[in-house]
């Protein structure tokens, strides 16, 4: 994902930046894969024995390592279009969380320091990193797929929302508490690696391999970045194509975002179009704005928005009730 662009002046193509990635950009990617170790280690389906030490050491060291090449593939699509534009963007910051995230990060940004000139420049930084994370994701995801092991399907558990926890609260003073379990939603880029792979046998499910949990946060970092929203890769190849047609759907998508929020059991979508609605709203105008795009450049906006319906689903991740 691009952070907000704030303009620099005067840089000319061949002096943006350093030919090699800082010491800080470094020590951060080391700090997120060690991180991200760490919670694979831990990653085990409930229906699954612990792993054993050296099975939790196989788990971090393969988790990581998936996680660690879907997000650098991502943030460097954005980094080598945003040179060849003459763009002047960092190299990519990881942001390790091994407190705060199931999966040991945040994700990773670079900033563009200076603002693309061309709708075609714009395009290009904006879909080059969703394109290239979920082409690292499929082959990823796939191995995962094969690697995870089928178990009995349980019956499924209510789920949590927001909306029904404020009623139950307000009209009976229940408080609805929550299992220390969640359910993954599936794609349809994920449906249909599983069945290239094989569906589980009747009466049984797939236990995720930590591999294969890797590969689903890719689809979902390519959805959440595919948001046709302000300054979100998808903002960016919304606004090139037309930026009237950005200003118009930036508040009601946001406002859907929110009611997502509360009357599913998702409620990170609330968070989501809270942010997008009120911090950040508007994409930044371009110094030539009316330059048409070429037919080729339609087609990567179009495959963009492929991407986005094969890697959306209305709920990523189910609270589940107790």
């Amino acid at each position: 994902m691009s952070e907000s662009p704030i303009e620099v002046r005067g840089v000319l193509p061949g002096t943006l930046g350093g030919l090699r990635p800082p010491a800080l950009n470094i020590a951060l990617l080391a700090l997120t894969a060690a991180s991200a170790f760490l919670a694979g280690a831990f990653l085990s389906d409930t229906q699954l024995p612990p792993p054993t030490a050296p099975e939790a050491v196989r788990h971090g060291l393969a988790f990581s390592a998936a996680l660690i090449a879907i997000l650098l593939s991502h943030e460097m699509g954005h980094f080598v279009f945003a040179r060849k534009h003459g763009v002047d963007a960092t190299w990519p910051f990881f942001i390790p969380a091994p407190m705060l995230s199931l999966i040991g990060t945040l994700g990773a940004v670079i900033k563009l320091r200076s603002l693309p000139r061309t709708r075609r420049a714009l395009l290009d930084i904006g879909a080059a990193g969703p394109i290239a994370g979920f082409l690292v994701t499929l082959p990823i995801l796939y191995v995962g797929l094969r690697l995870s092991i089928p178990v009995p399907l349980e019956p499924a558990p209510a789920r949590w929302t927001l909306f029904e926890s404020a009623t139950a609260l307000l009209r009976d003073g229940q408080v609805l508490h929550l299992r220390n379990e969640f359910d993954l939603g599936q794609p349809l880029a994920m449906l249909a690696l599983q069945k290239l792979v094989g569906d589980a046998p009747a009466g049984m499910t797939l236990a995720l391999h930590p591999v294969a949990i890797a590969g689903w946060f890719g689809l979902l970092l390519t959805a959440l970045n595919l948001l046709p929203l302000g300054q979100l890769d998808g903002g960016h190849c919304l606004y090139a194509i037309s930026p009237r047609l950005h200003r118009a759907l930036g508040a009601p998508l946001s406002a859907l975002l929110f009611v997502l929020g509360l009357v599913t059991p998702f409620f990170g979508w609330a968070l989501w179009g809270l942010v997008m609605g009120l911090l950040l709203p508007r994409h930044p105008p371009l110094e030539e704005p009316e330059e048409e795009l070429s037919r080729g450049r339609k087609w990567i906006a179009a495959v963009s928005l492929l991407l986005f319906v094969c890697c959306f689903v209305p709920v990523p991740v189910a609270l589940l009730r107790a």
